[in-house]
């Protein structure tokens, strides 16, 4: 572990000083963020804590980097109170169970100038369904047609979820009359500023489109840097090289507190930190094993380590989501009930080794863990510690990427890190993670009564009534043991004294706005 943090310690030095030497050839990512010598221009230097490999909001989970940088839009979006609002579109209506009517708003324009009309919006989100395999499963759409300034979404079932799922950043408006092929570097949307180059890892460029239809952008300019390291990104703001970041943990954030030169900001999260656990294989295939893992948990020792405001969960969504977490019987740390669950799966210390067994075998389960998080790596140490204590034996493997351990179902225990009320609703969580062969339902979790709720809630619009569903759904997920639900972290966005208005959402998301302005 020595050599590996050294190693983590070069790669942080070595990335400050790419972005020092970049910056050297580019008025844009020059590290003097505030008026440029001779040009008085307002140049703000961001970091953000993951890029996609291209800036195609169509594809994969492209979107979210764009709406982090206010380059893309949607027809709706979602506030700082989690209230869904309009965007692109300046009403809606629900004309029946399976009919959506949109207004898009008036004379608005994409970034080349070209006007959004109600058929460019129809032709947007039809290339998102095309090019991913969320659009569907997202919208649920029989048809859309357009009628003058108005967008009519037609869905195959009534779906409750439908105008949350629209915020989704998947659904980015583009202008695909353009060169969609040059989206990858430059996609052309309809925020307040708008991207002229890209670096795969590192970086995009992007200029004020002056033309913006929500107001007069608060900076000429924006360089926004992927820097997944937390402490390179706290060392970057505090070597002046960026001005805003993105996250920081609770130990850089020492750093910033109490600090003039600094301002920060934060607001509990929707995002929850988790365990999957596959229950394909074994030893997660025995039910008993699951709730065994979940009652060795000392939930709130979890969020002590993550620290800064982080909160204990035990139930799949954070109490910051509105979907009744005080009425749920969650996950708690019961040394004692741990014990029974794994005499229950027939495992005792025979041997008085201190770890369990079962015909002479010890439980021996393995935590994959991404090398590049960091705050991963603090948590699996914290688990294995914790399990250690009640007789479990973690060993914890560090990879490179996770996405050929998930194509091959060849984990037994992976971290999650999920926005889980992304649309301000909790349908997406759900049905993403845990609906029977869904998208990414990692843990091949299957229930037949917690499809059907899934199912039910999909078609109820009644707010209260999708309310109970959620606590339904999130009550079985508990008592099957479909994963151990850890922390809620609480947001936390850092940004030199020199920067006005830095805004902190409960989805994360949503970070930089047309009003951020820099001195």
């Amino acid at each position: 572990m020595k050599s590996k943090k050294m190693c983590s310690l070069i790669m942080a030095a070595m990335l400050v000083l790419v972005m020092v030497l970049a910056g050297c050839g580019s008025s844009g990512g020059s590290g003097e963020s505030t008026e440029q010598a001779g040009g008085g221009e307002k140049h703000l230097n961001m970091a953000l804590y993951w890029f996609g490999d291209n800036l195609d909001p169509g594809m994969d989970w492209n979107g979210w980097t764009l709406t982090r940088a206010a380059v893309g839009e949607n027809l709706v979006t979602v506030n700082e109170d989690l209230e869904l609002v309009g965007q692109l579109a300046d009403s809606w209506e629900s004309v029946d169970d399976t009919t959506w009517k949109f207004h898009i708003r008036p004379n608005v324009t994409f970034q080349n100038g070209n006007p959004v009309t109600a058929e460019a919006v129809k032709a947007s989100i039809e290339r998102s369904i095309e090019i991913n395999e969320r659009g569907q499963t997202n919208l649920k759409l029989k048809n859309i047609e357009v009628d003058g300034e108005y967008v009519i979404f037609t869905t195959e079932e009534p779906y409750g979820a439908f105008l949350a799922n629209l915020s989704e950043p998947l659904f980015i408006i583009v202008d695909t009359s353009a060169d969609t092929s040059k989206f990858t570097d430059t996609p052309i949307c309809t925020g307040p500023y708008m991207v002229t180059s890209f670096e795969k890892g590192v970086s995009f460029e992007a200029v004020a489109y002056k033309d913006y239809w929500g107001g007069e952008p608060g900076l000429d300019s924006i360089t926004v840097y992927n820097i997944e390291d937390d402490n390179t990104r706290a060392m970057s703001l505090q070597s002046g090289d960026i001005d805003m970041l993105q996250r920081v943990t609770a130990t850089d954030l020492t750093l910033f507190e109490g600090k003039d030169d600094y301002t920060v900001d934060s607001k509990v999260g929707t995002r929850e930190q988790f365990l999957f656990m596959n229950v394909a294989k074994a030893p997660f295939d025995d039910e008993n094993i699951r709730l065994a893992f979940n009652a060795g948990i000392d939930y709130e020792g979890v969020a002590q380590v993550v620290g800064g405001g982080a909160v204990a969960c035990g139930a799949p969504f954070p109490p910051s989501a509105p979907c009744g977490y005080d009425k749920l019987k969650k996950a708690s740390f019961d040394p004692d009930l741990c014990a029974e669950y794994l005499k229950k799966a027939g495992y005792e210390d025979t041997d008085g080794d201190g770890f369990v067994d079962k015909d002479g075998k010890a439980l021996e389960i393995t935590v994959v863990v991404s090398n590049n998080a960091d705050d991963f790596n603090t948590l699996a140490e914290k688990v294995q510690a914790q399990m250690k204590d009640q007789g479990i034996k973690v060993n914890i493997k560090q990879v490179e990427n996770t996405d050929d351990l998930i194509a091959d179902g060849d984990f037994e225990l992976m971290f999650g890190n999920w926005q889980t009320v992304s649309t301000g609703d909790t349908q997406w969580f759900l049905d993403q993670v845990f609906r029977t062969d869904a998208t990414d339902n990692y843990g091949k979790y299957s229930d037949k009564e917690l499809d059907e709720i899934i199912k039910k809630l999909s078609v109820t619009f009644d707010l209260e009534e999708r309310e109970k569903l959620t606590q339904e759904a999130s009550q079985i997920i508990i008592d099957k043991g479909f994963g151990c639900y850890l922390v809620g972290p609480t947001n936390i966005n850092v940004c030199s004294s020199k920067v006005s208005n830095m805004h902190t959402f409960p989805i994360d998301y949503y970070f930089l706005t047309y009003d951020t302005t820099i001195k």
